[in-house]
């Protein structure tokens, strides 16, 4: 899987190096030498995670597309909205990007009173270059073999159950949020604040 993985990412470098280029072009006579420094990835969530993998993954092969190192920095908080708001902030010369994903450039824009950044005015979207399916999985003690067993025994232990993610409004949340609603409505959070930490 991860050799499949690591393949479709290799397969959509050359876009995506030409697309980062292309934003870089407003800026006229210094568009001519891009890059001619280092480019930071910010990778909105922990060191060692999923996210992060993909991102040096990607970051290794732009890095030998465009010729300049690719520096992944994890600034991570806020289901990846700390990370993603640097990026909206930073100045549009092409040299700092992230890695976002649906929770922190569409739910963080439903989640929030008043999001940080606007996903649309704030960013261009460049290119689908990881997918990222999510999947239920409990321990082998966990008296439940099917997704029918599994609903039942959290319809039988509601008060007790709990679910791990990234954080309030991060994309596992929702998901879980979105796939137990039907049956489950009392099942509680269980942030992990960093990959294997609680």
């Amino acid at each position: 899987m991860c050799i499949r993985r690591n393949r479709v990412i290799s397969a959509r470098l050359p876009a995506f190096a030409a697309m980062l280029a292309l934003l870089a072009l407003p800026a006229t006579a210094a568009a001519q030498n891009w890059p001619s420094r280092p480019l930071t990835l910010v990778v909105p969530f922990a060191a060692g995670g999923p996210s992060d993998v993909a991102g040096r993954i990607l970051a290794q092969g732009l890095s030998d597309v465009l010729g300049q190192q690719v520096v992944v920095e994890n600034p991570s908080g806020a289901g990846g909205t700390v990370g993603s708001l640097r990026v909206a902030k930073a100045p549009p010369d092409g040299y700092q990007f992230v890695l976002g994903n649906s929770g922190t450039h569409a739910w963080s824009q439903a989640l929030y009173k008043k999001p940080p950044y606007d996903t649309i005015a704030d960013f261009t979207a460049l290119a689908l270059v990881v997918e990222s399916p999510r999947v239920l999985i409990t321990p082998k003690t966990l008296p439940a073999n099917s997704l029918p067993e599994f609903i039942a025994y959290v319809k039988a232990n509601e008060a007790t159950v709990k679910f791990g993610s990234a954080g309030a409004g991060s994309a596992s949340h929702v998901s879980c949020i979105c796939s137990t609603r039907p049956w489950a409505s009392t099942s509680r959070i269980f942030p992990i604040a960093a990959w294997g930490r609680r």
